[in-house]
């Protein structure tokens, strides 16, 4: 096992700009990473096409090497608040939705050029299915895809509401604070809700089931629960670690994961999608392991111990790195995982 006192001896030396990729070189755990470039921000990868939202500028890169595609750049006088741009941004096949204080942007995919924007200020991320794209701000608001045109806008009463989980049906979002879980239809009926009167996390859609993740008593406890996403039902709830704020659960195969947050050390835990029973957990040597990527065979994750660790479905480690920083996200490509640490993106060797 890799002491935590050791780092990457190649990083320093192989940091790149977003022009040029960087092949990683021999040391602790450094045979596996691939190319590595002095970007901060989590990397969104879809078919072949890699986004990284750094701040103020928007980079598309090439997931083999890291060379720099295109970039779009912002400039902070443009917005009436600091850090206005979100980063956690969101693909379809045609653009990229980048949310921020002053409104909704999409962008061509192929080149960043702006098609179109919604003025609504909002407050996270946004998701996309079935050709409209739901985002919270004053409103829930359901748009075209296409257009940029609002479709509908209902009032959600909150804002303090976590990223939306849309399907081809509709949409469920959370409120954070009050814990309320909200399922809406494609014509902006309320079809449902259900309390969880505690701390609640954004939730996530598979399969006819909401999966939801609370914190009881945030860095110590919490709970999971699957949802049916027909009425809102309970099918399962189970005990949990308390899961990291803006974390979601993450469904796979047959287990759901999620990262959470402790005292004395993080945990990623795997309960099982039929009935929550847990079928395995890892603690990390800090406080945090972050929100998962789940793969067919194998499950990557990052920890407040500087590492991205991987694992088999039964919880057997196949390999870990030290990045000398905290690793937050991580996504999976076809051949190579990409993570973000405080520093920059690294891309790894999934096998």
């Amino acid at each position: 096992m890799v002491s935590r006192r050791q780092t990457l001896q190649s990083i320093s030396a192989c940091l790149v700009g977003a022009a040029a990729g960087c092949v990683g070189q021999s040391g602790p755990s450094a045979d596996r990473i691939r190319w590595q470039a002095s970007i901060r921000g989590p990397p969104v990868i879809d078919e072949g096409d890699l986004y990284v939202m750094e701040r103020l500028t928007l980079h598309a890169l090439s997931p083999a090497d890291g060379s720099t595609r295109w970039t779009v750049e912002y400039d902070e006088s443009e917005f009436e608040q600091r850090l206005c741009l979100d980063s956690n941004i969101t693909v379809d096949d045609r653009r990229i939705y980048l949310p921020g204080c002053d409104g909704l942007r999409a962008l061509d995919r192929s080149s960043g050029e702006r098609t179109w924007v919604v003025d609504d200020p909002l407050r996270g991320a946004v998701a996309v299915a079935d050709g409209r794209v739901y985002a919270n701000a004053a409103d829930l608001l359901a748009i075209d895809a296409e257009t940029g045109a609002v479709d509908w806008r209902v009032s959600t009463g909150g804002e303090r509401l976590t990223r939306p989980a849309a399907t081809p049906n509709g949409v469920v979002f959370t409120n954070r604070v009050d814990g309320v879980v909200t399922a809406f239809g494609t014509d902006g009926e309320q079809r449902w809700q259900h309390r969880t009167d505690t701390e609640t996390r954004g939730p996530t859609v598979a399969d006819g089931t909401v999966y939801v993740a609370t914190s009881t008593e945030p860095g110590r406890s919490g709970r999971l629960l699957a949802l049916n996403l027909d009425d809102g039902t309970v099918r399962w709830e189970r005990d949990t670690p308390s899961p990291k704020r803006g974390t979601r659960p993450v469904v796979g195969p047959d287990a759901v994961y999620l990262g959470c947050s402790g005292r004395d050390h993080g945990t990623l835990v795997a309960l099982d999608r039929a009935d929550g029973t847990e079928r395995w957990s890892f603690t990390d040597q800090n406080s945090t392991v972050y929100e998962p990527a789940v793969t067919a065979e194998t499950v990557y994750a990052g920890s407040n111990d500087d590492r991205l660790y991987a694992f088999s479905h039964d919880g057997e480690p196949r390999w870990q790195i030290e990045t000398n920083t905290t690793v937050g996200s991580v996504v999976a490509g076809r051949d190579l995982v990409y993570a973000s640490n405080n520093e920059r993106l690294f891309a790894v060797e999934r096998s």
